[in-house]
């Protein structure tokens, strides 16, 4: 019994997760898809689909238009190189690859780097604060009850 993850929706591309960089790399070309925002991004895919676009170019349309995001927000913040790709996307080399070329549109390139393991950063950081936090209010004084 197979027990790769799907992506999110199967019932729309049927693709395995460790699947998804690779098709998208293969495409001959990238079916746009919207960028502005996930609804009208889902909406594209399920037009896409009934119009019998290759699941590889919608997945290399879906790669362009987050990179094209990401990219935009790294020149905002004027990133430099290397630039370490976390969460769940990080092992995506499709991706990764598309965001790689994004950055060298209008200026230096940027390395795109990722980790086995920085799919677990957010939680990482999640519980590393949690600690934090803990910490902090343990350490701190118990509130003065008033008088009554």
């Amino acid at each position: 019994m197979d027990t790769e993850p799907q992506i999110e929706r199967p019932d729309y591309l049927g693709v395995r997760l460790a699947d998804v960089g690779q098709l998208s790399l293969g495409a001959p070309r990238a079916e746009p898809v919207s960028g502005i925002c996930a609804v009208l991004a889902e909406t594209d895919v399920i037009n896409m689909v009934s119009r019998g676009v290759s699941t590889a170019e919608i997945l290399r349309g879906i790669h362009e238009s987050v990179a094209q995001r990401l990219a935009k927000l790294l020149r905002g913040v004027r990133a430099s190189s290397p630039v370490l790709v976390t969460g769940g996307l990080a092992c995506d080399e499709g991706l990764r690859e598309r965001l790689a070329e994004r950055t060298r549109d209008g200026g230096p390139p940027l390395e795109i780097l990722s980790h086995p393991r920085s799919v677990h950063a957010g939680a990482l950081g999640a519980a590393l604060w949690g600690a934090f936090r803990h910490r902090k209010l343990h350490d701190r004084p118990a509130p003065e009850l008033a008088a009554g």
